[in-house]
């Protein structure tokens, strides 16, 4: 009579045994799933922070090594490899500009510059008279950040000139990093000086004004007192690779301190 109700429970114990192992399978694939998920994050975070800070790092060369990175390494406007930081799998590029290479846009009332470079562009000079009214105020107002011009060109007109405007340098002038529209803003009744200027300094870096014929016979003081030979004002961009993750930034490096700073 106990025969029967023993294979009943071999039975059940059995389907017991298969049920138990089949939940520790799940749970292993699971706790496995959720470990090489939690792996896979841990890596990604590690690269992000790895590329976030080498961004930074290309900056801080830039501060550091400016001088060798702009003669030999990296021309202006131009992305290239930070030699001393890029290895193995990180490759860090940075790209700069002379902030003294454009117009401030902060002396429209005193220098002709920015209506000479909107004309130079195509763009009415009613957009002139807009600025000095946003400056002048009341209240008297200084530029910021360059996008503040959208409150009065359209994109179209504000993307013409952009690169070639700042509310960062000091109103100088570095005639050896200024574009020929620049140059040409600054100087405009002086073309034979603006091409000596653009071949002199092809050759090797401008050192006086007199190199290329610049004097008070041809220019105005005030504006011969505004021309400069070099920069300490640039704005660096730095653009970093870790693996499958890249970061931005871009500074505005003043006199070897940093006085702009942004995550892109």
């Amino acid at each position: 009579m106990r025969l029967p109700m023993l294979r009943s429970e071999r039975g059940v114990a059995l389907l017991i045994v298969l049920l138990v192992t089949a939940l520790l399978i799940a749970l292993i694939f699971e706790f496995s799933y959720a470990t090489r998920i939690s792996l896979n994050s841990a890596i990604s975070f590690r690269d992000s922070q790895r590329a976030y800070f080498l961004a930074r790092s290309g900056i801080y060369a830039f501060i550091q090594y400016g001088d060798k990175l702009r003669d030999y390494y990296i021309p202006q406007g131009e992305w290239g490899i930070v030699p001393m930081i890029s290895d193995g799998d990180t490759q860090v590029l940075i790209k700069w500009e002379d902030e003294r290479g454009k117009i401030n846009i902060n002396t429209v009332s005193s220098f002709d510059w920015v209506g000479a470079l909107l004309s130079n562009k195509g763009i009415s000079t009613e957009v002139v008279a807009k600025i000095k009214a946003l400056k002048q105020g009341p209240p008297v107002r200084t530029f910021v950040l360059l996008s503040e011009l959208h409150e009065v060109v359209p994109d179209e007109d504000y993307f013409k000139v952009a690169g070639y405007l700042t509310t960062s340098s000091d109103s100088m002038i570095n005639i050896n990093t200024a574009s020929e529209d620049v140059l040409n803003s600054v100087l405009p009744n002086n073309q034979s000086e603006v091409m000596r200027i653009v071949s002199a300094r092809k050759a090797k870096k401008i050192t006086t004004l007199g190199e290329v014929g610049l004097d008070q016979n041809k220019v105005a003081a005030s504006v011969l007192n505004s021309l400069q030979m070099d920069s300490t004002v640039y704005r660096v961009y730095s653009y970093a690779t870790v693996g499958g993750f890249t970061k931005q930034t871009e500074a505005v490096v003043n006199g070897g301190k940093i006085s702009y700073w942004r995550a892109l």
